[in-house]
């Protein structure tokens, strides 16, 4: 790809961002925001789920007085 070509695509892209209106491209941000996993999640996949079920198993468990 030639710089020419980048060039094109760049003003392109700068005009069809600026040609949507300000409320479609707001509404479009909030949609993609609300798909988006949890960082955790992102970060470090089942681990902090594992964690937090690992934690609650054993504050349930202590609660309870099965010490064993």
């Amino acid at each position: 790809m030639s710089t020419q070509d980048y060039l094109k695509f760049l003003v392109q892209e700068v005009v069809k961002h600026m040609d949507t209106p300000k409320e479609q491209r707001k509404e479009k941000r909030m949609n993609r925001r609300q798909k988006r996993l949890p960082w955790a999640y992102r970060w470090f996949g089942m681990v902090p789920l594992g964690m937090k079920m690992f934690a609650s198993k054993q504050k349930s468990r202590f609660s309870r007085g099965d010490l064993e």
